[in-house]
């Protein structure tokens, strides 16, 4: 998570900023973290916290105006990607980074056929010809289990479901053998069955490939079977950031305890029982509380909670929060 030098990617005070004619939206607000190699990090939180926000600053598909990265480092293979040119950029965007939407049918180009698609990526960035790029994409529509990838390279997206779909996504992502997968909210759109498949496939892609992933999720329940470290966010800040068996185990944020609440449990069905919510919504960006951004839904919230805001506090050496309770 933090200490060791096996950093693939590391990600220093980032912000990313919303200028509207109703004011300055703080979407990423002095994020940091790491992903090793050949490890997946979660990251969750609610509609609205910075997560999918966080992600197109690391890949700078930030639209400006009216948004703009402000400030921090994006460290991969040792360079601030930041720091490069838009050229520069388009030659890891793709081939070294790749990211996988959450809605393949708006990802997908609707008027051009499958293969054609991922064989531009496998073109742009290999130099392959024509026909080797075609049989390389027939390939990776194999590798994510397509079935006949010969014939269904000619398919247009309209034609495949959305689970065979968002396979698509996945083989156009690896066809270039990434460094690092940021996957944003892969799965919801698919039913439960498909997107049990899809995170399967994603997981034996990474060992066979060696990919880095990170994975960006609402599903806390996703985010146990997936991933090695963690990340919670909420209205643009890290609340929480632990190994994953730590994160589960000995929460120590009220907004991670309240998320693992919410949680279906199958007692709680058995019983009928009502679901837990967390009380009130996320704020507006554009006014959001002082103090902890969280203390308006926080049921351990105290004075210091609504003036002051909390540092990422040490919990254990690889563990933080960002609470008063640990002061």
């Amino acid at each position: 998570m933090g200490e060791t030098n096996n950093h693939l990617l590391r990600v220093n005070n980032l912000r990313t900023f919303f200028y509207t004619d109703m004011g300055v939206a703080k979407a990423v607000d002095g994020v940091s973290f790491a992903v090793n190699q050949g490890d997946t990090l979660g990251i969750v939180g609610e509609s609205g916290s910075g997560k999918s926000v966080t992600a197109l600053s690391i890949m700078r598909l930030i639209s400006s105006p009216p948004g703009k990265i402000e400030s921090g480092e994006v460290f991969f293979e040792n360079g601030n990607i930041l720091q490069l040119s838009k050229e520069e950029m388009r030659k890891i965007r793709g081939n070294k980074i790749s990211m996988i939407f959450q809605e393949p049918m708006t990802s997908l180009n609707p008027v051009f056929k499958i293969g054609g698609q991922i064989s531009e990526a496998v073109r742009l960035h290999q130099g392959l010809s024509k026909k080797e790029a075609f049989h390389k994409s027939v390939d990776m529509l194999r590798l994510v289990g397509i079935p006949s990838p010969q014939k269904r390279a000619f398919d247009y997206p309209h034609q495949m479901s959305g689970g065979m779909r968002q396979r698509v996504m996945i083989a156009m992502a690896l066809s270039c053998r990434p460094k690092l997968m940021i996957a944003d909210e892969p799965t919801t759109a698919l039913d439960v069955t498909i997107q049990a498949q899809i995170l399967d496939l994603m997981q034996k892609l990474k060992e066979e490939i060696g990919t880095s992933i990170i994975l960006i999720t609402h599903n806390m329940g996703v985010i146990a079977e997936t991933v090695q470290a963690v990340i919670v966010m909420y209205a643009g800040k890290i609340m929480e950031y632990a190994p994953v068996d730590e994160l589960f185990g000995n929460p120590q944020h009220p907004y991670t305890e309240s998320l693992l609440e919410s949680i279906p449990r199958l007692d709680q069905i058995e019983k009928k029982k009502r679901l837990q919510v967390i009380p009130g919504i996320v704020p507006s960006l554009l006014n959001l509380p002082q103090g902890c951004k969280f203390n308006d839904r926080c049921a351990k919230s105290f004075s210091q909670c609504l003036n002051e805001e909390p540092p990422l506090f040490v919990v254990e050496s690889n563990h933080r929060s960002r609470c008063w309770l640990h002061e």
